[in-house]
C-alpha cells in the first residue's frame, strides 16, 4: 500500500514541478520584456528574409547595388549588426526602438491592412534592416535577401531593434511557430 502512494505523490511532484517551471519561465519574460523595454524581448528568425547564402563579399557583388540609392555602400554595410544576416533558428534579444539608426535590424508589426501584402490575414511579426527613413518619417526596411524593400514602417509599429542574434537557439521557438503556437 505505501508503494502505491508513493508513486501517485511522485507524478503529482512532477506536475508540479513542470507548472512551476513554466511560471518561471514566463516571470522571467515578463521580467526581461520591463528590462528590454519591449514585449518581444527574445524573437525567433522564421524566414530566411535575413539569409546570406554567399560569403558577404560574394552576397555584396549580388545584393550591394541596391543600397547605393540609400547612400549606403560596402564599408559602411560592414559596420552594421550581423553582417552577414540572420538565418532562420537564431534567437534574437530585443530591446526598446530608441536612437534607430541606419543598419539596425528592426522587429516590426505587420498587417494587411496597410502597406504589407504578405500578411494575408492578421498580423505578422517581421525582421528586417532599416536601410532608409523616407521624407514623412516613416521607416524603409529591407531583409537582407529581398530583392526590394518593403513598404514604409511607420514609427508606432515597430516593436524594437536586435542587440543580440544568438545561431540555433531559436529552434525551440521556431518549432512552436510552425504549429501555430
Amino acid at each position: 500500500m505505501k508503494r502505491k502512494i508513493k508513486k501517485e505523490s511522485g507524478w503529482k511532484r512532477e506536475i508540479l514541478e513542470i507548472v512551476i517551471a513554466f511560471f518561471i519561465a514566463w516571470l522571467a519574460y515578463q521580467g526581461l520584456s520591463v528590462v528590454m523595454g519591449t514585449s518581444l524581448p527574445i524573437v525567433s528568425v522564421v524566414s530566411d528574409s535575413m539569409y546570406h547564402k554567399n560569403h558577404f563579399d560574394v552576397w555584396w557583388s549580388g545584393s550591394g547595388q541596391y543600397y547605393d540609392q540609400y547612400g549606403i555602400d560596402k564599408g559602411t554595410f560592414k559596420t552594421f549588426k550581423n553582417v552577414n544576416g540572420l538565418s532562420r533558428g537564431d534567437l534574437l534579444l530585443i530591446e526598446k526602438p530608441d536612437n534607430l539608426k541606419i543598419g539596425d535590424i528592426l522587429i516590426y508589426r505587420c498587417s494587411a491592412t496597410w502597406s504589407c501584402s504578405y500578411a494575408r490575414s492578421g498580423e505578422l511579426i517581421i525582421i528586417h534592416r532599416l536601410i532608409g527613413i523616407d521624407t514623412k518619417g516613416n521607416y524603409i526596411v529591407k531583409g537582407d535577401n529581398n530583392a526590394v524593400p518593403d513598404g514604409p514602417v511607420a514609427k508606432e509599429y515597430i516593436l524594437g531593434k536586435a542587440v543580440l542574434a544568438v545561431p540555433i537557439l531559436g529552434y525551440p521557438r521556431l518549432l512552436l511557430h510552425l504549429f501555430g503556437v
